[in-house]
């Protein structure tokens, strides 16, 4: 299958050109950038020479639809929007890595992205990519709404308790490496800031907010309302996202591990720990997620890692691929 790659030069597209390279079923046969020059794709990124030579290009749409029947677009929030509709109308499968088709609501988008969305005839059939809740949903769609990454690690880490019943009063403390912002040349994320620092930002106005709500609300089938304050912390990537709640009744430990087996127990990326917290190195450079939990009558901690890179954007997007045409999920990811 020939893929390609708009958006190529910020750290997802180009985790998307490392993961599809071993990955047996595809070709990656046409990548785009904004570029003052086309030139090779290994001459933006050295180690890949010899493996992709391609030349990068500013995006010409004629041209990159002759070219792939996959796309995967690895663009800014409120760009995707501009380009999704003339993929669509040729028939290609469009895989969203920003956040312009997540919400079904777009006027949840344009409050949070402060800008009007431009294809919402497009936005009523898009869905949302996890596939742990999203499965069979992932199978039928064209139009695949990659989720962000604080979403997933914090949905995963919540769903199976508050699917069940028994989470209230939910905080999600969560902390991220500086690839989480993307390949911005922002003072905050310059070296000597960031090195020794750790700082918080965006406690009520964050942008996934409303997105872990919103998925939470909807597998649990009831309007949930919680707090979410993320962290940049001095690391190049993952996130660790520490979630305290309230138990709505004592469970014993035996019956949260069922919980969560009967919910992930045949996942291929989420890894439940019993009597142990995961730790952020154990996913780096993987698509897992982990989680461990731990509690004391009805209080309760749940710890969740991924890489935010791959199980938070890139690597996610390939096992949507590998579900929305039919093959193993685990291809080119394990």
């Amino acid at each position: 299958m020939k893929v390609a790659i708009i958006g190529a030069s910020g750290f997802t597209g180009e985790k998307l050109v490392e993961i599809l390279l071993r990955h047996p079923e595809v070709t990656i046969s046409y990548i785009s950038a904004k570029l003052e020059e086309e030139l090779p794709f290994s001459d933006l990124f050295p180690r890949f020479k010899n493996k992709l030579d391609l030349v990068c290009k500013n995006l010409d749409l004629e041209e990159s639809a002759k070219s792939a029947e996959v796309f995967f677009l690895a663009l800014p929030h409120r760009a995707s929007f501009a380009v999704a509709p003339f993929f669509l109308k040729k028939g290609k499968m469009v895989i969203d890595l920003s956040a312009d088709y997540r919400f079904p609501d777009a006027k949840i988008y344009e409050k949070f992205y402060k800008v009007e969305h431009k294809d919402r005839e497009n936005l009523k059939n898009a869905v949302y990519g996890l596939p742990e809740f999203y499965r069979e949903k992932i199978k039928k769609t064209r139009l695949l709404a990659n989720p962000g990454c604080y979403p997933t690690v914090s949905i995963l880490s919540i769903a199976p308790l508050l699917k069940e019943g028994l989470l209230k009063d939910i905080i999600i403390d969560a902390k991220s490496g500086i690839t989480g912002a993307g390949r911005h040349a922002l003072l905050e994320y310059h070296y000597a800031h960031l090195n020794g620092n750790l700082f918080s930002y965006k406690p009520f106005t964050h942008q996934h907010l409303p997105e872990i709500t919103q998925v939470l609300s909807d597998v649990s089938r009831e309007k949930i309302d919680l707090r979410f304050t993320p962290h940049v912390i001095p690391a190049e990537r993952g996130i660790l996202a520490t979630v305290y709640a309230n138990l709505t009744k004592e469970v014993s430990e035996e019956q949260i591990n069922k919980i969560y087996g009967k919910y992930y127990g045949k996942e291929p990326f989420v890894r439940f720990f019993k009597q142990k917290l995961p730790q952020l190195k154990d996913v780096i450079e993987s698509n897992f997620c982990d989680i461990g939990v731990s509690s004391q009558g009805k209080n309760i901690v749940i710890v969740g890692v991924i890489d935010n890179l791959i199980k938070g954007a890139s690597g996610q997007a390939v096992q949507n691929m590998n579900i929305m045409l039919g093959w193993e999920e685990t291809l080119g990811l394990l």
